[in-house]
This record gives C-alpha cells, structure tokens and sequence, in this order.
C-alpha cells in the first residue's frame, strides 16, 4: 500500500502540489477516497473533488453527504488549507477516531479544496492581488491610472505613502509605522496619500487616479440567488463562469448533500443565510433550527454567527445586498440547505479589537487604537513580522515617496505559518458536528406473517435517527425540491397482491422538531418513523430498499416464514 502523503499545515500549497497530494490520498486509501474533477477552470485547470467514504459500506450516493469548498476568492487560501485538513482527518482516522469512523461508515464528504485554481495560482505565485477570477472582466483592457507593481523587486506589492499638504493621512504620533486619518478640521502637519504600490499609467500629472482592476470578476457574485447586474464582480449573467458552472451542476447531481460548509477569509464569523431579506422572512422553523445549528458552530469555532443579511449594507434603492448571487444564497433559496460561508482567521479578534460585528462591518472607520493593537499584537507574536517599515524610494513619476505598510498576504487575509493548523483545526470540528446531525434513515423494525402458503404479509417500521428532517427544511419543502422517504419490497418472482410495491412515507421528522416545553408542561410527539406494509406471494427471499435522498440509502434482505 502507498505510503500516505505528508501534508503540512503551516503553509499554502498550489496546484501541483496540491494535486499530488489529493492523489496521494486516493493511492494510500483506495476503500475510503477517490478523486475526480468535476470541471475545469478558466485556464484549463482541473476543479477536484475528493470523495470520501467507507466503500464497504455503502457507495457514497446512498448516504447523506457534507459538502466542503473553499478557495473562490483567489486570496482566501486558508479556506483551502481548512478543506485540506478535513480530508486529511478523515482518511489518518478513519478506524481510530470513534466518531470519525461512524461518520464515515454512514456518511459521505465531497471535499473540493480549491474551486478557483486560476486565481489562487496567481496569488501564491506572483506579488499580485487579486479578487477572484483571472479572466478580464468587465474591461478586456488595462485602464488608465494606478495599476499594481512591484517596483522595488521584493516580491511584494506593498502601500506608498506619497507626501502631499491635501493628503487624507498622517503618521501617527504613538507609532510611525501607522498610518492614520487626518481629522476633518486638522491642518499645519504633515500628510499624505497612500495608494498600492504600482505605476500610474496615462499619467501627465494632476489628481491620481486608481485603475479598475482588470480582473474583478467575483466567483461568488455569480450564482442564480438573488443576482444582480449592480452587484461588483457579479459577471454578464448568473452562471457565466466555467467555475459556477462546475459548482452548480455537482450540487444538482448530489441530491445526497445536506449541508454546505463554503470557507472564505478573513474577519472570524460564521455567515449564515439570509442575504437578499431578514429573519423574519424565512420559515420560522427553519430559522430556529439554523440559528441552532449555528450555535454548534460557535461552541467549538468560537466565532459569532450572523446572517449575510443583517451584516452587510444595501447597495441600491432595492435592498439588495453586497454579497448577492452568493453560493450559500443559492443553494439556500434555491435548494433549502443549510449552509455556512465562515470567515476563517480573525487578527481583530486576537488582537482585542472589538465590535467588529456590531454593525456592517465596511460603514466603520479604522480607529488609531485599533492599528495600535495591531501592531503591538504582530509585535508580540510575529516579531513585527507582517508590517514592513517604510522605506525611501523614488518614484518614477512621483519622485521621493515610501514603501511600506501591511503585508496583506501573510497577516490581514491569512492566517500566519504558525497559527493555520489551529485555525483549520477548529472548523473541522464544526464540520464534524454538521455532518453528525445530518438525517440518517434506518430499519427499526421488520415483520413477517405467513398467512398461507407462500403467502406473506411484511410489515417495516422506517425511522430517521438523525436530528434534521429527511426534507432538511420546511423550505425545501416548499420549493417542491425535497423528496419523500420511499420504502420499496423486490424479490425474485414476488408477486405484490396488496400495498404499491414502492410506497411513498413522506417526510421524517428529525430530533430537531421535539422542541418546545416539553421538560415541563407535557410531551412531544415527534414524527420520525413511518409504516409500510404489504401481501405479498414469494417463495424466495426479499429484499426490502428504504430511499431517501438526503438520509441515506438501506437495502435489506429478508426470508418470509
């Protein structure tokens, strides 16, 4: 047997390595783990998905399924790494770890680590930002003014501070690395502009001027949920992208998936829907039972969850939202799963910067204690490391300026070397926890009766042990995209005289629905289990299938007598 891959958790690996690495796995686990891809990228490249499950127990389209992606924004590569340390989790502790071992007889992961290679290729290779997508959009060509460079050859592109009396900025006095904003009424100091370190082209002087990035395109802004022309990145039409694309049919081909975990960078919070309407719009149960679920999420990630919604400002008359045509908000109003965007690495948090949650998260204002807090915290824990003093440089059209200022990369967007693991390692657990409460249908009981001979009654008792409903959500329910528990009874020429062959049991109820105040005023009865009966004339054994798209797949034999 091959030797597993070593994968380390204290860096960011790219497309090759990562490819190596996810076929690796499937060499070293062939009964647990297989690998395909479900589309490629802008540039050609494969978008992987690694599937992993007990294959003794079950192929995994008949069990309910976790689905696991990251990396649609380019830079968001510790979503990546977090993908990557579930699927490695999952395969070195399989038959050790007690609750990773059940999960994996009786549930099913698609992992897809990184659903934008082209542009996590670009950020992990080259100095250069970029949102999402490498196509060019909305302009085929480079805009005039301030395009990004690295003009000192460090292999960064950093902040210029660019002297100037009507600058917005000025150093602070407690700290000269930060940059801070002049007050309103302040005047007779020293200010400046800063901008990203880069070359302002079509320039004859005057005001600068920022260049529209060539690629803004955004990966996430193009899905069906509530998508919108106005909305920044959001492409020509929904699904306009290779990648969508690619998403959106595995989705739909997977009808086994109950969950969605969609991990993107940076801020600490757990995103839940709505995005596009309030809580109060959403299906009461649902909304409980999301909060709930989020609630798990908090216990062991210790981020706060929070609707799209509520956290984000409108961006026109409408109401609609800056993150419209999200992929959760898709799969949300368009599918009634529950899923979760969490917002992995929160240098705010561990630095002691609070309320950042309290209102939309871009109407607030970086206060001067907050950079303080910063760089004191990048003092005591990186060595400074993550903040690049400024330095002088001349400028090929501004003349005398400085390079400097936060290494976005290494410290504001991801997380550093030597705190990944522990942030990858939290959301597994919560990604273990979802996968735990997904719906699980199960035989609970089995009866025969031989009222002659050769003829039988067969009587089953279907039973969801799980704490979601087999439908998942009351909205699901009413999008008519959940299908009933089915029960079905097949044998060798078996002859159903009485009861359809295949009979339909409607939805199971989960643990989820015996809420109420039942721990005081009386009981709850709490619909998970449903009958099917039937008369059947066989001489043979039987063989009984209980279906249900998101609660798994049980196929059971039976000898009537």
């Amino acid at each position: 047997m091959p030797t597993p891959p070593t994968v380390q958790f204290d860096r960011f690996y790219g497309y090759d390595d990562l490819t190596a690495i996810l076929r690796g796995y499937v060499a070293a686990y062939p009964d647990l783990a297989a690998l395909d891809s479900i589309g490629q990228s802008h540039e050609g490249r494969e978008i992987w998905c690694l599937t992993i499950t007990n294959g003794a127990t079950g192929a995994h389209d008949t069990k309910p399924a976790q689905y696991i992606d990251a990396n649609m924004h380019a830079g968001e590569v510790t979503g990546s790494a977090a993908a990557l340390y579930s699927a490695n989790e999952l395969l070195t502790k399989h038959g050790q770890d007690e609750l990773i071992t059940e999960l994996l007889d009786t549930r099913t992961f698609y992992i897809l680590p990184r659903v934008n290679p082209d542009g996590a290729e670009r950020y992990l290779t080259t100095p250069y930002m970029l949102r999402s997508s490498t196509r060019p959009y909305p302009h085929e060509d480079d805009q005039p003014g301030l395009r990004q460079e690295d003009l000192d050859g460090d292999g960064l592109i950093l902040q210029l501070r660019v002297p100037d009396p009507k600058g917005e900025w000025r150093i602070s006095a407690q700290d000269d690395r930060l940059m801070v904003k002049r007050g309103p009424d302040e005047r007779g100091g020293r200010y400046y502009h800063v901008i990203s370190e880069g070359i302002l082209h079509d320039y004859h002087g005057g005001p600068l001027k920022v260049a529209p990035p060539k690629m803004s395109l955004d990966i996430n802004r193009n899905y069906p949920g509530n998508w919108v022309t106005s909305q920044a990145g959001a492409g020509p039409y929904p699904l306009s992208e290779p990648e969508t694309r690619a998403l959106a049919a595995f989705v739909i081909a997977h009808p086994n998936i109950a969950m969605i975990q969609n991990y993107h960078t940076t801020g600490g919070v757990l995103f839940r829907m709505p995005s596009s309407r309030p809580d109060s719009e959403l299906p009461q149960r649902d909304l409980a039972l999301y909060k709930r679920i989020g609630e798990l999420g908090e216990e062991v990630v210790g981020y706060p969850c929070r609707s799209v919604y509520e956290t984000y400002p409108a961006i026109d008359d409408r109401g609609t939202r800056s993150a419209a045509g999200g992929f959760i908000e898709w799969t949300w109003d368009g599918l009634g799963l529950f899923g979760f965007a969490p917002e992995l690495w929160d240098i705010e948090g561990r630095a002691g910067i609070e309320g950042r949650w309290q209102g939309p998260w871009h109407t607030q204002d970086q206060k001067e204690e907050d950079g303080l807090k910063l760089l004191r915290w990048l003092d005591e824990h990186l060595g400074g490391d993550g903040f690049e003093r400024w330095r002088a440089f001349d400028h090929p059209q501004l003349g005398a300026v400085e390079i400097g200022g936060w290494h976005t990369k290494k410290v504001r967007q991801n997380a550093p070397p030597q705190f990944l693991e522990e942030e990858c390692a939290k959301n597994h657990r919560f990604v273990l926890r979802q996968a735990a409460i997904m719906p699980r249908v199960r035989l609970a009981k089995v009866e025969t009766e031989t009222v002659a001979d050769g003829l039988h009654i067969v009587r089953v008792t279907v039973e969801n042990e799980g704490f979601l409903p087999t439908n998942i959500s009351d909205k699901a329910t009413r999008l008519g995209v959940a299908k009933p528990v089915t029960a079905e009874l097949t044998g060798a020429g078996a002859a159903v005289l009485l009861g359809e062959a295949k009979q339909t049991l409607g939805h199971l109820e989960g643990r989820a629905q015996a809420t109420g105040w039942a721990f005081s005023f009386g009981s709850t009865i709490l619909r998970n289990e449903a009958r099917a009966e039937w008369l059947v004339r066989a001489v043979g054994p039987l063989t009984v299938t209980v279906k249900s798209e998101k609660g798994g797949t049980i196929v059971q034999e039976i000898t009537p007598g």
